[in-house]
């Protein structure tokens, strides 16, 4: 399997000239600060004629750069309306920094407008955000800057991509200073936030618009995030493995991160009205259900201890205990219980979550011109699977329902497209597998999950979950749970499984080896993915899992190399959805299809593109109509 480019990021510009203003800046502000006994110097300007000296650092550096910026919020989307905007940039290498107070007037914000143009490459920090803050806000083109961008998040995913309780290094900006540099600066530096907003008594997502410009903390907070960043880049540049540098993918994974971007960038048209009619609807939900459980003796359905004080008065008897050793009163438990007390409480939980989670949310989110815009993170959990969050929960949303989907529509004169491949994973393992029952399925179009069910002697709904059960790293406990089988044809499905496809077993076992002899597995991709002692029989599921998320993220770069990023709305695991004009709806949908098609060593995993009309919620629905 190989990726479509290969080679160093992209071509870098030349630097852009600014006339030099007046002044030496002989009175700038420097903190000094110490990393391992080592002096770094940070300074902070203050004056315009401070900038010559920012200018001359600069020039001087302009090679490598390491920038950051500090802004009122994370809604870069709202800079137009007035309530977003940078306060500080930064630059810096890795013993000294300067922080421009941008907020300050235009005199600074050219200054860092400037230098982002100057640099032949920038190292950034989770970057993505950076480069829509310099677009929106200092009017520099995504598309000039990430070329030239490296994002040390990228870089520590490709060298551990575990989260912290995973026992991994992390990929946050303070967890990997921690790791890799010094859990002093993490603690004292990267958490001073904490201690600012206590400081200022307001709570820390609220405090970055409040905190004066010439704050000491902050500035020192500021200062060091360049330095870091170039500190971390030139050690996990250097950890890179070799196979997945070989296999191009530095290269790959930033080129991805710009593409997600640019659908970042262009947002999803929200039904504003839709979204209203539901989160009230909600509303009306919630509180009748708040006034059946007061009914029922408890008046608010948030509160845990009038819960359980209500049940053991009727004489219920509550065993399950929370982490911290506290009754558990969560979902699980109320359905066990099963009366209207613990009915009411669910269903007013559950009105007022999705009204929260999907509609509030999205109504929160919207910029000037009616468009939410979702945070596509291009590589994260430990296979690199992407994840979506913000105003777009897309991968949290109810499976193959159309009720919170309808929310978001296609751009006026267009109709949703949603192209997804086909038994994706289940290729994937055949493709690496050759096992020959399983490809032979494949290539006469049989039915899989029937082979399965057939070899076991179960039903069909067994079939399938063992096939699906399987590729995901579970056993017969997970077809129980999930399919509603007996335990006993669940044993009787997964033994028939291997018995039937000996050829996955042999790749099952020859990563297992791998992963005992090495801790970690490379994937098709050449993608290192570090397997758990305890966990050695994951390492099936993180390559299945891997493999298929690169596929789906070939498909975008192949999609943006034939320039239809523009009609992307999302990308959800094995799915991509589209907003393309109506009168050529059949077309592209055809062509962008056959772009995501990609034969895996011989076998093809096929995408099937539904035809909706303008909503999202609307190809849903014309799917359920055929069944």
């Amino acid at each position: 399997m190989n990726y479509p480019c290969s080679k160093t990021c992209y071509e870098t510009t030349g630097p852009a000239r600014r006339p030099a203003p007046s002044g030496k800046g002989d009175h700038i502000r420097v903190i000094e600060y110490w990393v391992k006994g080592q002096t770094v110097c940070i300074r902070v300007v203050e004056a315009e004629s401070d900038l010559q000296a920012f200018e001359s650092f600069i020039l001087a550096n302009q090679d490598l750069l390491a920038h950051d910026s500090e802004t009122t919020g994370l809604d870069w989307w709202d800079a137009g309306a007035g309530t977003f905007h940078p306060r500080l940039w930064q630059f810096g290498t890795a013993n000294e920094s300067f922080v421009v107070p941008v907020e300050k007037g235009t005199a600074f914000r050219e200054a860092a407008r400037w230098a982002l143009k100057t640099a032949y490459r920038l190292i950034a920090h989770n970057g993505t955000y950076d480069l829509h803050v310099a677009e929106a806000c200092l009017g520099v083109p995504m598309e000039e800057l990430a070329p030239k961008s490296w994002d040390t998040k990228l870089f520590a995913h490709l060298v551990d991509p575990r989260a912290v309780k995973e026992g991994g290094p992390g990929l946050t900006l303070e967890e990997l200073t921690k790791h890799y540099i010094c859990p002093v600066v993490a603690d004292e530096v990267k958490g001073s936030i904490t201690a600012i907003a206590k400081e200022l008594k307001v709570k820390k997502d609220d405090v970055w618009p409040v905190i004066p410009i010439d704050h000491y903390g902050y500035n020192l907070y500021a200062g060091m995030d360049p330095i870091i960043a170039f500190r971390l880049f030139k050690i996990l540049n250097a950890k890179v493995p070799v196979r997945s540098r070989k296999k191009g993918l530095i290269s790959w994974e930033h080129r991805l991160a710009h593409i997600t971007a640019k659908v970042e960038r262009q947002g999803y048209l929200l039904d504003g009205a839709y979204a209203q009619a539901k989160s009230a609807e909600l509303y009306e939900q919630q509180l009748k259900w708040e006034t059946a459980a007061r009914r029922e003796g408890v008046d608010n359905v948030n509160s845990n201890a009038q819960i359980i004080a209500a049940l053991q008065a009727r004489g219920i008897k509550l065993t399950k205990k929370t982490k911290k050793g506290n009754l558990s009163v969560d979902d699980e438990v109320l359905s066990a219980v099963g009366i209207p007390l613990t009915e009411a409480i669910i269903q007013a939980k559950k009105a007022m979550k999705w009204k929260a989670t999907w509609f509030d949310r999205a109504l929160h989110g919207q910029d000037a011109e009616g468009r939410v815009h979702a945070s596509i993170n291009s590589c994260q959990a430990r296979t690199a699977r992407m994840t979506i969050s913000g105003a777009v929960p897309a991968q949290t949303l109810p499976a193959g329902d159309s009720y919170v989907r309808h929310c978001f529509l296609a751009e006026p004169g267009h109709v949703t497209v949603s192209s997804d491949y086909g038994n994706m994973e289940l290729r994937v393992l055949a493709a690496f597998s050759g096992d020959p029952t399983m490809l032979d399925a494949f290539h006469r179009d049989l039915d899989l999950h029937q082979i399965t069910a057939d070899a076991a002697g179960v039903d069909r709904k067994a079939g399938k979950g063992t096939n699906f059960t399987v590729v995901f790293g579970g056993g017969w406990r997970a077809i129980v749970e999930q399919y509603g089988v007996s335990e006993v044809e669940a044993k009787k499905a997964v033994k028939a499984f291997w018995a039937t496809y000996p050829g996955v077993k042999r790749l099952a076992d020859r990563l297992q080896r791998e992963a005992r002899r090495t801790g970690y597995i490379y994937t098709g991709t050449g993608r290192r993915i570090p397997v758990d002692r305890d966990r050695i029989y994951a390492a099936l599921n993180y390559f299945i899992q891997s493999t298929s998320r690169d596929i789906t993220a070939r498909a975008l770069i192949e999609l943006d190399r034939a320039g239809y990023t523009e009609f992307v709305r999302l990308p959800i695991h094995d799915e991509l959805v589209f907003s393309f004009p109506r009168e050529r709806a059949a077309e592209l949908a055809e062509k962008t299809a056959r772009i995501m098609e990609m034969t895996v060593k011989g076998l093809l995993v096929p995408v099937d593109a539904e035809i909706g009309e303008r909503s999202w919620g609307s190809v849903l629905d014309l799917e359920a109509s055929k069944h």
